[in-house]
């Protein structure tokens, strides 16, 4: 197997390829920032490719597996899907936004007749959701209803922030009975446990790749997702859709965008120590019995390298089931147990 790992430049793509490298996997780091790339490579002893979107078919040569780190991944993940699907190329996404991962689960056809997998989101941002939510939709009897909530404890990427600021305004949607329909940010909340005895108030988050990715996991046709935000960030969220005129101005674009690169490219090793991430989840079945199920992991970022080389050990082994899958329809909730540092109700999952 020959694993690239495309946007390895990029703050998780690096932290990604260093965590595969030290995991015993050898993958070639790519991007089209030729100076950025071959300085990973230098650093890590692993090989390098340079190639931008519109040249992929000399950069995906020899090459069995694609690892897509690079965002916004509704840019990214179109025309590397097509090569992929083109070349029999499995294709693994860290996508975490609903329209990604959409896009994925509409080539499910094309990737059959390929006899490639096609996996979006295999970070945190669905990986931790989609096994909290099975196994709480598992200990029901069939699941008709999740509520899925996560908080991170941990810093953020400059990444992370110029794909999230700019569009926060903008509304979401969430599942009822099967459809997507328009929600708003914020405009639910929910006092969630997490595990520390201390209820903590999350809000909705209706840019979720949950809403897709748990209905397939689970069957449930009402997903909602919730976040545990700071304060100033939730009183923001309510009436910042009936501002879209002002926030998406240039003006106020070009200030986000000058204090995104103020921030950090990430968190420092000792962030990434320090850190942790939790998440809840509770399913109801149709006669109205319910399951809590909560999981705690590494910080986000860590857990998103380590979450992306199992799966990549996974397909190194041979265990890549075709079409589009979530991380649970590919693995099942034994991933987990991939991943160290995962406990679910309490316990070591390894």
């Amino acid at each position: 197997m020959t694993i690239l790992i495309y946007g390895a430049a990029g703050y998780t793509g690096a932290l990604v390829a260093r965590y595969a490298r030290d995991a015993g996997v050898r993958p070639v780091v790519a991007g089209r920032d030729g100076a950025a790339v071959r300085a990973v490579a230098a650093e890590l002893g692993l090989p390098a490719r340079v190639f931008a979107l519109d040249a992929l078919d000399a950069g995906l040569d020899g090459i069995t597996t694609v690892l897509n780190t690079a965002g916004s991944f509704g840019t990214t993940g179109p025309p590397l899907l097509d090569a992929c699907l083109a070349r029999g190329v499995h294709y693994v996404d860290l996508a975490g936004e609903v329209p990604a991962v959409e896009a994925v689960a509409r080539r499910h056809d094309a990737a059959l007749v390929a006899g490639v997998m096609m996996l979006p989101g295999a970070g945190f941002g669905v990986v931790a959701t989609d096994i909290a939510a099975a196994r709480a939709a598992a200990a029901v009897d069939g699941a008709v209803e999740l509520e899925i909530a996560f908080r991170t404890v941990g810093g953020v990427s400059r990444g992370t922030a110029a794909g999230l600021l700019p569009t926060l305004h903008h509304a979401g949607v969430t599942r009822i009975d099967g459809r997507l329909v328009p929600a708003t940010p914020g405009s639910r909340s929910l006092s969630v446990d997490f595990g520390d005895g201390r209820p903590r108030t999350v809000v909705l988050n209706p840019w979720r790749a949950d809403l897709v990715t748990a209905a397939y996991s689970t069957g449930a046709r009402t997903v909602t997702t919730y976040q545990d935000l700071p304060a100033p960030l939730r009183l923001l969220m309510r009436p910042a859709p009936r501002l879209v005129g002002a926030l998406d101005s240039s003006l106020w674009q070009g200030l986000l965008r000058r204090t995104v690169r103020l921030l950090p490219p990430g968190p420092s090793r000792r962030g990434l120590a320090s850190g942790h991430v939790e998440v809840w989840a509770r399913a109801r079945d149709g006669a109205g019995a319910r399951a809590e199920v909560r999981l705690r992991g590494p910080e986000a970022y860590a857990f998103t390298a380590r979450s992306a080389v199992a799966v990549l050990h996974r397909i190194e082994g041979g265990d890549a089931p075709t079409g589009f899958r979530t991380p649970v329809t590919a693995y099942g909730t034994a991933l987990a147990s991939d991943i160290e540092g995962v406990e679910i109700d309490g316990r070591p999952t390894r």
